[in-house]
């Protein structure tokens, strides 16, 4: 099964924080040619690996069926996933909040601006489209930090000595973290 593009779960599947990340993914999708795919919400899979726990993100295609969104998976190319985090809150109910990330992970090499491969410009293009006007059909996003290193970029996932060569140089790594607000209008009864 060949995996799209753009992997959305269905959209009538959408509740609550899922739909902004929805209008997230189409957007980068749409203005950040060099991303090969955007993924929606990752969950967190345990595995035990010599007696040791090891935490990777993947996203559900269906069927039982996962695909990893580690640095190694060289299959996916320029790719981009989200992590919803804990705890959401509650405002003036119905307006809810949820921290979260953005992951995206390249190849320096398959772009290029102006002819400068550079962290910060890929930093500016997912910041331009994330923040932008008009992206988001309900709700809104803050983005409040960004990280590079890669025991922050993948944090609260288990990568070894191996997989973090995937985070130097031509590779790079970065992560959006800010907060998802929906409104009553995301939620339905």
């Amino acid at each position: 099964m060949a995996i799209e593009r753009l992997y959305l779960q269905p959209e009538q599947g959408a509740k609550l924080f899922d739909r902004p990340i929805q209008d997230l993914q189409r957007a980068l999708a749409a203005d950040v040619s060099y991303l090969t795919h955007v993924f929606g919400r990752c969950e967190r899979l345990v595995k035990e690996v010599n007696g040791q726990r090891r935490y990777t993100p993947n996203v559900y295609r269906g069927k039982d069926d996962y695909i990893l969104l580690t640095p190694d998976n060289r299959d996916l190319g320029n790719y981009a996933f989200f992590v919803l985090d804990e705890p959401e809150r509650f405002g003036v109910f119905p307006r809810m909040r949820a921290p979260f990330s953005l992951i995206v992970w390249v190849d320096m090499r398959t772009f290029e601006q102006n002819d400068d491969r550079n962290i910060f410009q890929l930093e500016m293009d997912i910041l331009r489209v994330v923040s932008g006007h008009g992206v988001l059909r309900q709700g809104s996003v803050s983005v409040e930090r960004v990280y590079h290193k890669a025991e922050n970029v993948f944090e609260g996932f288990t990568l070894d000595e191996v997989d973090n060569q995937f985070l130097m140089s031509p590779y790079c790594g970065l992560r959006l973290q800010g907060e998802l607000i929906i409104n009553e209008d995301c939620i339905t009864v």
